[in-house]
Formats: C-alpha cells, sequence, structure tokens
C-alpha cells in the first residue's frame, strides 16, 4: 500500500511546467478573478531544460523506489490576455513531454504533461459580477500539493486533474455585498493500484456575506459545504460543513490579506468529529517587479486517508519573486505541512514535511530567459517508509513570440 505523503513535492514545478504555478482550491480565500491588469496578446513559447533528480527513501520498500536519474524536457505553451473593462477573458495552453535517462521505478522513463486555463468575468451592473475560472492538467505529478488536496505519494504515474470555479457577486449597498459559488474538481490515476483508493471528485459550495467597515477593510461570514466522493473506495467519501467568521484588509494598492476562522465539521462513515477550522493569505504585488504570495490552512485532508478515517493537520507555505534589474530576477520559497493520520486499524502516523526552492532568471534576449533552479524536499514520519529526502537541480531557456 502506497502509505500517504503529507505534501506532493513542489520540486516537480521545475521538471513539468516552466509556468508559475497557481493553487486551486488549498485555500478557499479568492479572489475569484484571474489577473486581468495587464493586456497580453497572443503569445506563443518554447521551453526546454535539463537537470538532475535524486530521491532516497529512507527505508527500502519494493512499492517505493527511489529516483536517481538525468532528465530532459522540450514544451510549447501560448497565452492571452484580453484586460476589458466590463468583460475582461484571459487563457493558457502549455505542453511539454519529459524523458528520465535512467528511468522512474514502475513508472518509466517518458511522461507527457499538458495544461489549460480559461477565465474570465462580465460586470452585468456596478452592483452584480459574474466570474469563472478553469483549469485542466493532464501529467505526473501534481505540481502543489496544497494546490491539488495533497494526493498521495510522490510517483504515481499520468494522471488528469480537473477545476472549475463559478460565482456571482452583488453589492445590496455601497456597504454590504455577498458572493455565492460553486467549485467542482476532480482528479484520476492511470495506474489502476493508485486510483483505486485516490481517484475522487468534491463539489463545494460556498456563501458569504461581506460589510465594508471602511473603504480598506471588510468583515465576513462564510457557510461552506463540501462533498468528496471517491470513485473506486467508497468507504473514504466525506462531507464536511463549515462555519467561519473573517476580515479582509487591503493595507496599500500593493497589499492585502485574508484571514478566515471557525469551525469545520468533518463526516464520513465512521462517524463525526468538530474541530478548529482557520486559513489565512496575504499577497504583495508591485506590477511585475515583485510578487510575494504566503498561505496557511488548518484543518481535515480527506485526501491524505487512505486506510485511515481522520487526517487533521496544517499547510503553510510563501512564496517570493522579485526582478532585481531589468534583465536579473531571483526566485525562492519555503513550504511546510504537518498531518495526523488517525483511527484506522493501525497505529497513527505523524508526517512532517518541508520543501525550500530557489532560482534564477536572467534575461539574454528581449524574448529569451535562461533559468536555473534547486530545490531540496524532505519528510519525516513515525513511519520511515515514507521518509525522504530530494535533491533536484536544472537548468533551462524559455523563449517567446
Amino acid at each position: 500500500m502506497r502509505i500517504k505523503l503529507a505534501v506532493l513535492i513542489l520540486a516537480a514545478a521545475a521538471v513539468l511546467s516552466p509556468a508559475a504555478l497557481r493553487a486551486q482550491g488549498l485555500v478557499a480565500i479568492q479572489n475569484y478573478s484571474a489577473d486581468f491588469r495587464n493586456e497580453e496578446p497572443l503569445t506563443f513559447s518554447f521551453s526546454g531544460n535539463s537537470g538532475y533528480d535524486v530521491l532516497k527513501y529512507k527505508a527500502p520498500s519494493a512499492q517505493l523506489g527511489d529516483i536517481d536519474s538525468w532528465y530532459v524536457q522540450g514544451g510549447a505553451g501560448a497565452s492571452y490576455t484580453h484586460a476589458d473593462q466590463t468583460t475582461p477573458f484571459s487563457f493558457s495552453l502549455e505542453g511539454s513531454v519529459l524523458q528520465y535517462v535512467n528511468g522512474v521505478p514502475t513508472y518509466g522513463s517518458t511522461f507527457y504533461n499538458g495544461r489549460a486555463t480559461v477565465n474570465f468575468e462580465h460586470q452585468f451592473s456596478e452592483r452584480l459580477k459574474v466570474s469563472n475560472n478553469f483549469y485542466l492538467t493532464y501529467g505526473t505529478n501534481p505540481n502543489s500539493a496544497f494546490g491539488y488536496g495533497a494526493t498521495s505519494a510522490l510517483w504515481n504515474g499520468q494522471f488528469l486533474y480537473g477545476y472549475n470555479n463559478f460565482n456571482v457577486s452583488y453589492a445590496w449597498s455601497p456597504r454590504f455585498s455577498t458572493t455565492t459559488s460553486y467549485t467542482f474538481d476532480g482528479i484520476g490515476y492511470e495506474n489502476s493500484a493508485v486510483a483505486t483508493s485516490q481517484d475522487r471528485y468534491s463539489h463545494l459550495i460556498a456563501q458569504q456575506f461581506a460589510y465594508k467597515i471602511s473603504k480598506l477593510t471588510s468583515l465576513t461570514a462564510e457557510y461552506r459545504y463540501r462533498m468528496t466522493d471517491y470513485t473506486k473506495s467508497a468507504f473514504q467519501n466525506y462531507h464536511s460543513h463549515f462555519a467561519l467568521v473573517g476580515v479582509d484588509h487591503a493595507w496599500s494598492e500593493t497589499t492585502s490579506t485574508s484571514v478566515r476562522a471557525g469551525a469545520e465539521l468533518f463526516e464520513n462513515g465512521n462517524g463525526k468529529q468538530t474541530k478548529p477550522y482557520a486559513e489565512a493569505a496575504v499577497n504583495y504585488a508591485v506590477a511585475k517587479q515583485t510578487q510575494l504570495r504566503w498561505f496557511t490552512m488548518l484543518g481535515f485532508n480527506g485526501a491524505l486517508l487512505g486506510s485511515y478515517t481522520s487526517s487533521y493537520g496544517v499547510n503553510t507555505g510563501v512564496q517570493l519573486d522579485h526582478r532585481v534589474t531589468k534583465r536579473f530576477s531571483v526566485n525562492g520559497g519555503v513550504s511546510y505541512a504537518h498531518s495526523v493520520l488517525s483511527g484506522g486499524s493501525i497505529a497513527d502516523q505523524t508526517q512532517d514535511s518541508v520543501f525550500i526552492n530557489a532560482g534564477v532568471g536572467y534575461q539574454v534576449m528581449d524574448n529569451v530567459n535562461l533559468n536555473a533552479n534547486y530545490s531540496f524536499s524532505t519528510q519525516l514520519s513515525n513511519n520511515s517508509l515514507v521518509e525522504f529526502d530530494r535533491n533536484l537541480v536544472s537548468v533551462g531557456a524559455t523563449a517567446t513570440f
């Protein structure tokens, strides 16, 4: 049995996609809108990178094999943003082929990755706005455990993941507004053994009430209901009810924070549990020069269950991208996850995972960027079979037209 990892390593981002990652539902705090601030004409990109990937488990296992291999990857993409004041719209398409020279145990040597996003919103009036955000990806590892609900072990072969959020916002008065949203997401794996315990889909319905106490600060109250069904292991199905209060505050035109706190009632076939739930996010952006994103969440995670009946813990992470000069840029981040899996026929399991990444980019021409990245990840647990260290380095280039 594949024991669940608390974090699906973000290092895969350096391997799987040159594009920036976007979490798709770790934290339900959302702007419900894509970034339409900058008009972008239809742009095509071509990328290639190579590197070395070393993953060593701390205890031998017949099911989780070490990785020790050079890899190469090539890909292409297209993107477009129409920043219309009434109906902004954007889309992006990406695809790549990833080849491990020495292969990945169980799953082979060649992997295919693709991603599509479509975002739009429409301002019917000064009071009424509708928006929709769509994301679909086919690949080998979800780029971010946080974004994909912490699906299981590090290498699970090819998967298909989809996400769509539709919401309606209405301002009943200058101070009072409501937002009603529906989110659907699901994941499926090609490997039948993995699919048995991991294939699932979720519905999330949320109703938020917001009251502005000033131009910069809003108080919120929110109810959410999540229903998750596992297509091949119904005993893992669960429901969650959330009752939350919070605050949204814009410190400036570039910095905003959101906080939600309350209780989550988690229910599956083994009973009900109620525990504290909290989430927070900070966004800092200065044009395209500097972007900083921090998030944290405390609550249940049904996707980690496996043979257990409950998983509760905290996920948190920060990522910084900064353009030092017109040509030179740096990026880095740290993520941490702690989970306690309990209620199974075996002893409770704890998992603590840390991911650290750093990279540099250099614009050698107006449309050609060179990059180099390094990441380190580790996991500690009272189950030695899931403890590991991973080091990954890569160098590459991207050309846009």
